[in-house]
């Protein structure tokens, strides 16, 4: 796959069908392929280390975006990926901004 930059707004290649962005094309034939091997629930995350209001994939159930980095990301994503929903919430509240 090729990768482009950031301020390009079309990772992965570009757009796929009917508009949506490379990544989420990906997405969907990897989502299909771990259903196929008994995945029930895949999750994506996403990391912009540099956010700029846009994203390759948009925030639904299985997908968290983050927007910048810090020590504090590895314990929102680990409660994201651990489905402690309550959890992810406290995280996410507990960041000083």
């Amino acid at each position: 796959m090729r990768s482009h930059t950031a301020s390009d707004n079309e990772s992965w290649g570009g757009a796929g069908r009917y508009g949506s962005t490379g990544v989420m094309t990906e997405w969907q034939k990897f989502v299909a392929n771990q259903r196929r091997l008994g995945v029930a629930s895949p999750k994506l995350v996403c990391i912009d280390i540099r956010p700029d209001g846009s994203t390759q994939a948009p925030e639904r159930a299985e997908i968290l975006n983050v927007g910048d980095f810090s020590d504090a990301v590895f314990q929102l994503v680990a409660s994201y990926l651990a489905d402690a929903a309550a959890r992810f919430v406290a995280e996410v509240e507990a960041i000083e901004l």
